[in-house]
């Protein structure tokens, strides 16, 4: 399957490699791979040569550990070819190092046919904020990798801050019900709605929690464990300077931490955890946005004693 700049996309069952043309958006990889509505405006290049964390990443590996080829134009105007075999140094760099070797004008990737998932999203109060997210760091060590739980602090219906689990299960439905009900005990669910769904569905609920129309600004953060003590930070997420402002927690472990750390440029292979801060603010209000970058900024420095001496190359900001 071929994605061409505007073309009408089409769906082939047998393809197991899609090839991606710079400006590429998740919303047309879910159209052309479901037929059903669109979603994201995340660029496919972008987040592949950074990284690429996902909901399928235990069990499939980063965005970039499914990238086959690419061309790149280079500085000096050659259009190249690069793969494991063709190129492999320019191969190497560009998995994880970002947009700084030259402009990828199409991507080779390798695809994993998934139809349905167990999954979905639940709310607890943020009352329960330490033994929520306690629960979930216990739960997820030493997970199987068909399991997947993304977790943070999402504005509820009033703008209050709750705490959220995105559980995603892709093996067989009978034992993700039993490992996901562990989760629903964490706390006194708010809201519970887990399920038998279509991936792209569950794209779709994520998105949907998440603030539009705002200003940004994003620190993050990786984290070796949990610990008491950063949970005990993160759950202060409640002095947000706004109630748009989100804190996600991804694990990272399974696949991607069985890649031999010289086999790409991605610098961290061992497991973890990824925080990203992210401080959103109503854009039409007179607000120069200044007091919720401080809010992030905060929050990242008091982490910085727990954290790893890396940082994410897709949430890196120019000051980072």
């Amino acid at each position: 399957m071929r994605l061409g700049p505007d073309q009408e996309l089409s769906y082939q069952e047998i393809a197991a490699l899609l090839d991606c043309p710079p400006g590429t958006v998740m919303s047309r990889l879910a159209r052309a791979r479901s037929r059903l509505r669109e979603w994201g405006t995340i660029g496919m290049v972008g987040l592949t040569t950074g990284g690429g964390y996902g909901p399928l990443t235990s069990r499939y590996g980063l965005a970039l550990d499914n990238l086959l080829a690419a061309e790149v134009v280079l500085g000096d105007g050659w259009l190249v070819i690069c793969g494991e075999h063709e190129n492999p140094d320019l191969f190497w760099e560009i998995r994880g190092g970002g947009g700084n070797f030259g402009v990828i004008t199409s991507m080779r990737v390798r695809l994993h046919p998934i139809r349905q998932v167990f999954a979905g999203m639940m709310l607890f109060p943020w009352s329960q904020a330490e033994s929520v997210l306690g629960g979930y760091a216990e739960s997820i060590a030493g997970a199987r990798d068909e399991l997947s739980v993304l977790a943070g602090i999402l504005p509820g219906p009033n703008g209050s801050p709750m705490v959220c689990l995105a559980p995603m299960w892709i093996a067989e439905t009978s034992r993700g019900e039993e490992l996901i009900a562990r989760l629903r005990q964490l706390g006194t669910l708010v809201m519970d709605r887990v399920g038998t769904i279509t991936y792209l569905d569950w794209l779709v609920l994520i998105g949907a929690a998440a603030p539009v129309a705002c200003y940004y600004a994003a620190k993050n953060r990786s984290l070796a464990q949990l610990t008491p003590a950063v949970i005990s930070l993160v759950a202060g997420g409640q002095r947000r300077s706004s109630p748009y402002s989100v804190i996600i927690l991804r694990d990272f472990r399974g696949a991607p931490t069985r890649v031999p750390l010289a086999t790409t440029a991605f610098g961290l292979r061992k497991e973890h955890f990824m925080v990203e801060i992210i401080a959103a603010w109503d854009p039409t209000a007179e607000d120069d946005g200044e007091n919720h970058r401080e809010w992030a900024r905060t929050l990242s420095e008091n982490l910085a004693p727990h954290a790893l001496p890396v940082g994410y190359p897709n949430v890196l900001g120019p000051d980072d």
